[in-house]
């Protein structure tokens, strides 16, 4: 490129130019949530960790989008897709840190009752309860330390005052995705020996959305918390702190003249309310309510339970000097402590158009915070942009631009998500040398058990993209996704739990997600807020009981699962439909008509109650709560009469919905002799649609496959999988996308996504409930379906619809269940079963009594789907070659 200067690096180069534009065309402004900082501060300015925006925002973009100017990523294997899979051992958080005392604490007049009420609309307050919060609490200091430095966080508006002396001053904008800001100051200069007295004005901070039912995760992402520490250190240093937040404090809703001082009297206001340590419960971490966390020294901020790995670039891309320069850029990809990665910006903040800035590509989408290990013996500013995708980092960052303050030699974070690209600008230091910048990444620690494997290499990668996408959303409990929502949802884990149960068979996140998502009894609201999601709490219990077989688990959820379908019978009418009588969420998918209270979502949520109650009702026979599961049979053949009597049109079908029709199949509600109605005026258009104004997301799109498989439609069905799941394979996705459709625009992919009744960059890159083509496989091609407690019974159905091989396992309660299928002189199944487990083997037949044979001896089957399968019952654990004719 012309006035570009080219670093060879072996084969693969990078280039410096002149300040590019974006999109090669018009320059772009840089989009960030802002922030104003009204300071009257002595010693440092006020850095309100993502406050300090302010200096980055209405700036002119200067990424360097043209091309040439990178080290292009390599494709990444699917073994290696996921950077944990090949660990040997994992640094835990229990063994590497311990829990920081500081509190979150607020008044106790404006706390969040003990158990929320999701009705209580805790959560939505937006601009409201903006009243001024006082905060006071007297400490000791022997020695004035050289360096002390006051962190607060949480408030979105907050007056500090030291001795009655104001020491900062700061508001944020309320519209922001990241929870609980941190504002640093230097008060070394307003500390005297002695008694010391600190007093702070505050409002809450912003809220960040949840659908929880605990307090604390409540209280947090509403922004109704402040935690403060006195650190006797310079900015971005941890020490032990010489004053923290605790119920120490005192707090009230109302002063009086002078309340900043140190001689008045608080003797009568409360104690402060407190929701204990700020790392001391996984409620803390979840929502994005803890987001901006990132800056108070020492914040871990994760679960014990979760562990940390390191991982370089392996690319780098819009490399840019600006005014300063950048040397030894190549040791970022393989740090080199003999050359070290060097930026001079200057000693003064220069403009965002001049600042050297460059981005590092992880090559695949990863979860966990930018760590920046100086070697130098300066500081260092540098605004940090998260992007899943380039386009995101560049344009649009989910988190905004976030200033890290690198103290002279020391490690700092940026703050946690989930991200692939992570643009730096260099605001200020001349020669800092950075031993390195990498991904700290936060896992949570599993072994690959199932497996998958075909002729047809695509489908291997998306088995794979799928489970990489669960595990990415295996944190501090299963989530929507590490970078939006970061949290609970009942109709996410449905499908991304099937995937975890296929590809890891993980217990403890699997019980802790369920149990929290159900809450305390008695049960007074639906799961997540959505009457559907109630029920895909009852069908997702089911699948875990089917693939573990834990009866104690079952056990712990007995009495709160009867009361969630009594709750679920409430809102029945008396013709027994769905009515939402409770005034509840009716969403069902994001797609018109379906995530609002139309007469198109109450009719999928009564197929997905009736789905729901007639799981519940297998569970409580498990549980041999024979009066409940007849009472509750009762409902559910109500609810299927009802259903057939009102719902279903002239053409036999259930309108034209594929979501609608699809989950009347898979739920039973549908009769297979309305089957051909239902293929002919809705699912059919599955694959044949090119432009589909009535948009389905991965989610439902998982029930779509599974409800065409299920009437006989699989080669279909397989066809819309490579469209659909292959389509974003082709598009470069590494973990599968919140919302697509093959017919949106391409050229900036990211920005065309739809999801969350929204179009953009908020969309998410990776997110559980897309990843169903995973546990499809398993289910349609092995054809391993779990019919009875933890595999103590099973269906397998092999079918290879077009392929010409297939092969994987699934795990187990008592160990490995693998299936190998091939088109040899026939049909021919090899099937490992573990002990303990009767499988129903349905093997093709070339027509109507044929053969099949069992280690070579032809065994008598039983005739399936009009003769043209035979099932044959293998009882005893073993090997197994099944030949048919």
């Amino acid at each position: 490129m012309s006035g570009g200067v080219r670093l060879d690096l072996g084969s693969q180069p990078i280039e410096r130019g002149l300040p590019p534009r974006a999109n090669g065309g018009s320059r772009r402004l840089v989009w960030s949530r802002t922030s104003t900082i009204d300071s009257e501060v002595k010693g440092l300015p006020v850095k309100p960790g993502l406050l300090s925006l302010a200096l980055c925002l209405l700036q002119i973009s200067v990424f360097a989008q043209s091309t040439g100017t990178a080290i292009k990523a390599p494709t990444i294997p699917d073994g290696a897709l996921d950077p944990t899979r090949s660990l040997t051992s994992s640094q835990l958080e229990s063994s590497i840190h311990t829990p920081l005392p500081e509190q979150y604490i607020w008044t106790r007049e404006d706390a969040i009752p003990e158990k929320p009420d999701l009705k209580g609309n805790w959560t939505s307050e937006g601009h409201t309860h903006l009243d001024p919060h006082y905060f006071r609490r007297s400490f000791q200091v022997t020695t004035i330390p050289s360096a002390a430095t006051l962190y607060i966080g949480g408030p979105g508006t907050a007056s500090v005052y030291v001795n009655g002396e104001r020491v900062a001053h700061f508001q944020a904008n309320m519209e922001v995705n990241i929870g609980s800001r941190v504002t640093a100051v230097d008060v070394t200069h307003a500390l005297k020996s002695g008694r010391n007295v600190i007093a702070i004005e505050a409002v809450r901070g912003p809220e960040v959305g949840s659908s929880g039912n605990s307090r604390r995760e409540v209280q947090l992402t509403a922004g109704r918390v402040m935690a403060v520490k006195i650190v006797p250190a310079g900015q971005g240093i941890n020490a032990p702190p010489l004053l923290i937040s605790d119920a120490e404090w005192k707090a009230s809703e109302k002063v009086g003249s002078g309340w900043q001082g140190t001689g008045f009297d608080d003797s009568g206001w409360a104690a402060a309310d407190s929701l204990g340590g700020i790392e001391s419960s996984m409620e803390f971490f979840q929502w994005n309510g803890d987001g901006g966390m990132y800056a108070w020294p020492g914040y871990d901020g994760i679960s014990p339970f979760l562990a940390h790995f390191k991982l370089a670039p392996v690319s780098l891309l819009h490399v840019y000097s600006g005014s300063g320069a950048m040397e030894n850029k190549e040791s970022l990809l393989t740090p080199n402590n003999s050359a070290e990665f060097t930026v001079s910006a200057g000693s003064e903040p220069i403009s965002p158009t001049m600042q050297p800035q460059i981005m590092l590509d992880f090559g695949r989408e990863v979860n966990g915070r930018l760590e920046f290990q100086s070697d130098s013996d300066q500081a260092a500013d540098v605004n940090v942009s998260y992007g899943e995708s380039e386009a995101e980092a560049l344009n649009q960052p989910y988190l905004g631009i976030t200033p890290v303050h690198v103290s002279l030699g020391a490690v700092v974070h940026g703050p946690k998500g989930a991200f692939r690209y992570a643009l730096l600008r260099f605001e200020r230091g001349s020669k800092i040398r950075f031993r390195s910048i990498q991904l700290d990444g936060i896992y949570y620690p599993v072994k690959y058990e199932g497996f998958f494997q075909s002729s047809d290499e695509k489908l291997n990668r998306m088995w794979m993209v799928g489970a990489y996408t669960a595990h990415l959303c295996m944190q501090d409990d299963i989530w929507d996704a590490p970078k939006r929502d970061r949290g609970r949802w009942m109709g996410d884990l449905d499908v991304s739990g099937r995937t975890i149960e296929v590809a890891f068979d993980d217990h403890f996140l699997m019980e802790e997600t369920l149990d929290r998502l159900l809450g305390d009894a008695p049960i007074t609201h639906h799961v997540d807020g959505i009457a559907g999601y109630s029920a895909f709490w009852i069908t997702g219990e089911a699948e875990y009981y089917r693939h573990t077989g834990s009866l104690p688990q079952l056990q712990s959820v007995h009495e709160r699962l009867v009361q969630l379908l009594r709750y679920m019978e409430s809102e029945l009418d008396d013709r027994k439909l769905y009515a939402n009588t409770t005034h509840a969420s009716p969403y069902v998918d994001w797609s018109p008509e379906l995530f609002e209270d139309t007469p198109e979502a109450r009719m999928a949520t009564q197929f997905e109650f009736y789905a729901g109650f007639r799981e519940g009702v297998y569970l409580l026979r498990q549980l041999h709560d024979t009066q409940n599961a007849d009472a509750f049979q009762n409902s559910a053949d109500a609810m299927k009469a009802a259903a057939q009597k009102y719902l279903l049109n002239e053409s036999g079908s259930f309108g034209k919905r594929w979501q609608t029709n699809a989950y009347a199949v898979l739920s039973g509600l549908a009769n297979s002799s309305q089957y051909q109605a239902i293929w002919n005026n809705s699912l059919s258009g599955a694959g044949r649609t090119k432009y589909n104004a009535l948009i389905i997301t991965p989610y439902y799109n998982y029930y779509v496959i599974s409800a065409m498989a299920k009437m006989g439609h699989r080669a279909e069905s397989l066809d819309w999988i490579r469209q659909y799941w292959g389509g974003m394979i082709d598009e470069g996705a590494t973990s599968f996308w919140e919302g697509y459709d093959p017919s949106w625009y391409k050229e900036d992919f990211h920005a065309s996504l739809q999801a969350d009744n929204s179009t953009g960059y908020q969309a998410s890159l990776a997110h559980g409930w897309s990843s169903g083509v995973t546990p499809w496989l398993m289910e349609q091609v092995l054809g391993i379906v779990p019919t009875g407690a933890g595999f103590s019974e099973v269906d397998i159905r092999p079918d290879l619809i077009d392929l010409q091989w297939a092969r994987g396992g699934e795990p187990t309660p008592r160990g490995m269940l693998t299936v190998d299928i091939r088109k040899e002189s026939g049909y021919k199944a090899t099937i490992d079963l573990p002990p303990g487990t009767v499988a129903r083997v349905s093997m093709p037949v070339s027509e109507l009594g044929g053969s099949v044979l069992v280690n070579g001896t032809r065994q008598t089957g039983e005739a399936a789907e009009d003769g043209k399968r035979e099932i044959v019952v293998l009882r005893t654990a073993g090997h197994f070659e099944l030949l048919s004719y």
